[in-house]
């Protein structure tokens, strides 16, 4: 049977009834380039998310509670308004950061918790 390749276009004699690429080649760079282009298209919000996840890792290391100012945060590379889910702490929807919980104390101050 004779097919398109979905990459190059070109054609080609399938042997299986399902082939979609005339090689391999051709197959690891369709899906590679695909998975790249979707990496690209969400990389606004998860290198962000990413950077915050590796500066709460670094200063939370020792201890499972700590006060923050927003400034020293921010002058770490810290992006204030990332967050990947809602937790309810408390009888409270707080915002967190895979396995940190952000709580505003004041204008100034967060508190940062991580959980298990």
């Amino acid at each position: 049977m004779i097919k398109r390749d979905l990459r190059t276009n070109e054609e080609f004699y399938s042997t299986r009834i399902n082939q979609k690429f005339a090689n391999a080649q051709n197959r690891i760079k369709y899906h590679n380039d695909k998975a790249n282009k979707f990496r690209q298209s969400i990389a606004f919000i998860s290198k962000p998310l990413q950077n915050n996840i590796r500066i709460l890792n670094e200063l939370m290391t020792d201890s499972n509670e700590l006060v923050f100012h927003k400034e020293y945060l921010l002058g770490k590379g810290y992006s204030v308004n990332i967050y990947s889910h809602i937790f309810l702490y408390q009888n409270k929807h707080h915002f967190a950061i895979h396995h940190f919980l952000v709580i505003p104390i004041s204008d100034v101050e967060i508190k940062i918790l991580k959980y298990k």
